[in-house]
């Protein structure tokens, strides 16, 4: 498998003949987004002395939208903007049964969304290995905060390596592998550091203009 995609990979580099619209005057727009809906969700069964509950959380929604725009600060360096929305909303339902009292017993049922807003701020070093492929690392700084709560929310630092081809002198086509992260969490104050190398790969594109032809 990994022979069949290095093969695609030469094949696709060395085809055509149209230069990356990269380079000083260039800008480019991208982005990202995400959707996953999950109807049967999760259920669990807890039980202690006076009865038991059996919780079930349905029609889970994730769902994030994060466009992006930037441009070419000279003829490697980028500045990018991203800012982004964030959805996560279900259902929670809890029976409840008594194990003394069925009189006792109840359903409570909860709908919930949370919305998240966000910021980030990214920088690129274009290496362009061909006119047609290049790598660049990718650095950049966020800010999310819980739409309903601005004190909810964490402040992100970190960056990783990526790979970009151009089937067409303004398409980009990226791959991302690998991640270092520093996150802060706004209410608690804590920190955490992630570094991550391995075989999760994530994809995008970008359409470029205004550069060199």
């Amino acid at each position: 498998m990994k022979k069949h995609l290095l093969t695609a990979l030469v094949v696709l580099l060395f085809a055509g003949a149209s230069f990356a619209q990269t380079g000083k005057g260039a800008k480019y727009v991208g982005g990202s987004f995400y959707l996953n809906y999950n109807e049967a969700g999760t259920s669990s069964y807890v039980t202690y002395p006076q009865g038991a509950t059996q919780y079930y959380n349905t029609g889970i929604l994730n769902m994030n939208v994060s466009p992006e725009f930037g441009f070419f600060l000279g003829n490697k360096w980028t500045i990018g903007i991203q800012p982004g929305y964030s959805r996560v909303s279900g259902t929670e339902t809890s029976y409840y049964y008594s194990a003394t009292n069925p009189l006792n017993n109840y359903t409570y049922v909860h709908k919930y969304h949370t919305d998240i807003i966000g910021l980030a701020i990214n920088l690129r070093y274009y290496w362009m290995l061909s006119d047609k492929f290049g790598i660049y690392p990718q650095m950049g700084i966020s800010s999310n905060h819980v739409l309903n709560n601005f004190t909810v929310g964490s402040l992100n630092v970190g960056g990783g390596p990526n790979v970009v081809f151009f089937p067409t002198k303004k398409l980009g086509i990226n791959m991302g592998f690998g991640t270092v992260n520093y996150n802060y969490n706004y209410q608690t104050n804590g920190t955490t550091l992630n570094l991550s190398l391995n075989n999760n790969f994530s994809f995008g594109l970008n359409y470029y203009w205004g550069g060199k032809n």
